[in-house]
């Protein structure tokens, strides 16, 4: 009698909890659809305790781990449930591992959920551009570039160019409604170079309602003219935040368009003046670039200091802006006694200390980037300068000039200088690049060592032009 009992009580908690427990599921599933991934994980969680194995529980419960950011923790309940036959759980196994720098392994997952997909006879189209963006980072890891990184800061992403802080010699950013004093939706930047007599800047396309491009505009007088498009950078994306160096030739980008890892990413490519366009662009690489958006890469020669923002592991709003040391080298990393996670790590700048192997190079770099920022604004002192006005006169500060414009033109005719000897030095590095280079290397250098010869023989002839106008400016201010 006792046993009957038992056993009508037994079914009974067993009738009473399964439309608890299928209440609870629906439950989490209603949260899940819904979004609301954080509460639906604690759910899933429960539930999972009761029936680990189960396919869909494994796949739920992993989905709101990786849209929660617990990426690493979501890949083995993902792995069992595509081991479950859950066919969307490749799909975001190829995901999570293309934002943790395992392209091999999502290439397998994307090439095995497109071939589940065919055989539902469901189309793949749309996940195409994101299965190009996994090809492109399993190209780009076998190369990571070694980058020594200096500091790092996260700040507003509303505003962030204030924090670039570029010498005079490296040009000048600004947005685009601010360059041009108007009110607009756009997010456009305008890069101004050194000279001041030319700019390049991102606006709406003209056959694009919703896309950007870039153009370049020339001053003529007080008014900038042109507006004309760059020729041969082009992109099924926007494209934004310009900046080119000082050699007038190596110019950098952001698109986030096809090539990319995922959001922007950072683009190089170099001008070629006899047939007045760009050359091919490239992909700036690894660890400039990530799954997230990464753009507005500028480089200070004149500081020896480059920098460049990305929102990687930042919330909405905000944006990490990283400070590097340029190497024109740009040598890849050696991988060799590496594990897979500490390349993983270089990879995604998980630690800026991960790149620290030169201490000498860092500690100078540091030291270059306080003085960028907390140094005095510029002032002349006695004895900076040696010019000389005719052969009774010579000027050593800016306030020996009397004359407003001949000032003016002094300080144009200085940053020509040093830009001047900045090329000259980059030039014979190149050259000596040159003569220890393959016959192949020397086919790509070729182009950029003429670029350079001419950018320095334009610069020396403006030298030898304002030279003579600050002159004559300041005698005829005299004689009055």
């Amino acid at each position: 009698m006792m046993k009957r009992y038992i056993a009508i009580w037994s079914i009974c908690l067993i009738g009473f909890s399964l439309p608890m427990s299928a209440q609870t599921q629906e439950q989490a599933k209603t949260l899940f659809n819904d979004g609301k991934y954080e509460e639906a994980k604690t759910a899933f969680e429960k539930l999972l305790k009761r029936n680990p194995r189960n396919g869909n529980l494994n796949y739920w419960y992993g989905v709101c781990c990786y849209k929660t950011g617990e990426k690493e923790n979501s890949l083995k309940y993902l792995e069992l449930a595509a081991e479950r036959k859950v066919r969307e759980a490749n799909r975001y196994l190829a995901l999570c591992h293309a934002d943790l720098y395992q392209y091999e392994k999502a290439q397998t997952c994307w090439e095995t959920y497109f071939d589940l997909m065919e055989r539902a006879k469901k189309p793949i189209d749309e996940y195409q551009p994101i299965y190009q963006q996994t090809i492109v980072g399993k190209q780009l890891m076998r190369n990571i570039q070694d980058v020594i990184f200096i500091d790092s800061f996260v700040v507003e992403k509303k505003g962030f160019l204030k924090n670039y802080r570029l010498s005079k010699e490296a040009g000048s950013l600004s947005t685009y409604n601010q360059f041009f004093n108007e009110k607009t939706s756009t997010n456009g930047i305008v890069y101004r170079t050194e000279m001041g007599n030319k700019i390049f800047f991102s606006a709406a396309r003209k056959d694009a309602d919703s896309l950007t491009t870039l153009y370049t505009s020339d001053l003529i007088g007080n008014e900038w003219r042109g507006g004309t498009e760059l020729k041969g950078i082009e992109a099924n994306g926007n494209i934004n935040f310009p900046y080119m160096l000082s050699d007038g030739i190596t110019f950098y980008y952001a698109t986030d368009g096809e090539g990319s890892l995922g959001g922007y990413d950072i683009f190089v490519t170099r001008y070629d003046s006899e047939d007045d366009k760009f050359l091919m662009p490239e992909n700036a690489g690894i660890p400039f670039n990530s799954p997230a958006n990464d753009y507005m890469l500028a480089i200070d020669e004149y500081n020896n200091l480059g920098w460049f923002a990305t929102d990687r592991r930042q919330p909405e709003g905000l944006v990490c802006i990283y400070v590097f040391i340029p190497d024109e080298e740009m040598k890849p990393l050696d991988t060799t006694n590496m594990t897979p996670q500490a390349v993983t790590h270089r990879a995604s700048i998980h630690a800026i200390e991960d790149s620290w192997y030169d201490k000498s190079a860092v500690r100078e770099g540091k030291q270059r980037l306080a003085t960028s920022i907390y140094a005095a604004p510029e002032e002349e002192k006695k004895g900076d300068f040696e010019f000389f006005i005719d052969d009774l006169t010579t000027y050593t500060t800016l306030t020996d000039f009397k004359s407003p414009q001949a000032r003016e033109l002094f300080n144009q005719w200085k940053n020509e200088q040093k830009s001047h000897t900045i090329l000259t030095d980059k030039l014979e590095n190149k050259r000596e690049q040159y003569v220890k280079s393959t016959k192949q290397q020397r086919q790509s250098m070729t182009t950029e060592i003429l670029g350079l010869e001419k950018r320095i023989e334009s610069l020396q002839k403006n030298i030898e032009r304002l030279e003579k106008e600050t002159r004559n400016k300041e005698i005829l201010h005299l004689k009055k």
